[in-house]
């Protein structure tokens, strides 16, 4: 889907300038080096969905990378969840999100998706990204995250990146709208997607921690 371009190009200048503006604010592009960890990849893009990131989804995925390189791949991967647990490899209760990790570790196998390498030749075609998306709980954004973290150079807008867009003025529109803004603004700044992405979600996450340090809340 095409939207007004002479919008598009206003709201992109209206947050290249937003960026610009902001004096602690600054693209990281280590952070578009993404794990080469199937196990990481799928645990990391299923649990992040309505959870705090830093508190609970990333130090599992830290350490499930850490601790057992055997998961890199997808067969590895789901030998050990078999082998151990699901919910004790990652120290999880919930039923419905380790349900999601073993139905999508097991239809990238099916796939013969094994590798982060593989993943991303795979999701390049737009027909296994609609796919993907058939699965339970794998949105847009869920879509476009696991792309991201596969190396495709894409841009996932989650909660914390349009409230961004929001405090640079702009009026976040459609998911997919919201996507190609922010993809055109990657190009316009002159860096990689997946950096400014993560470099965007790292500073909203800075500031709510900021604010729920201080003591007016």
């Amino acid at each position: 889907m095409k939207y007004p371009s002479e919008t598009l190009h206003q709201k992109v200048s209206t947050l290249a300038s937003y960026i610009r503006s902001l004096p602690d604010f600054a693209v990281d592009e280590s952070l578009a080096e993404t794990p080469d960890h199937i196990g990481a990849i799928i645990v990391d893009a299923i649990l992040q969905s309505g959870m705090n990131y830093e508190a609970i989804v990333r130090p599992r995925v830290d350490s499930l990378r850490a601790e057992h390189p055997e998961a890199r791949t997808t067969s590895g991967f789901l030998a050990l969840a078999e082998a151990v647990g699901l919910g004790t490899l990652i120290r999880w209760n919930g039923k419905v999100k380790t349900e999601r990790i073993v139905a999508v570790a097991q239809f990238l196998q099916n796939e013969g998706i094994e590798t982060r390498d593989s993943l991303r030749g795979w999701l390049a075609q737009q027909g296994n990204v609609d796919r993907l998306r058939q699965l339970p709980g794998i949105g847009n954004m869920t879509a476009d995250y696991f792309k991201m973290l596969a190396g495709i150079e894409t841009i996932a807008p989650d909660g914390l990146i349009l409230r961004f867009v929001r405090q640079a003025g702009i009026k976040s529109g459609p998911y997919l709208e919201s996507r190609e803004m922010l993809e055109e603004l990657a190009r316009r700044l002159s860096v990689n997607p997946i950096a400014l992405g993560f470099s965007i979600w790292r500073y909203m996450a800075s500031l709510r921690r900021l604010r729920d340090a201080s003591p007016t809340g």
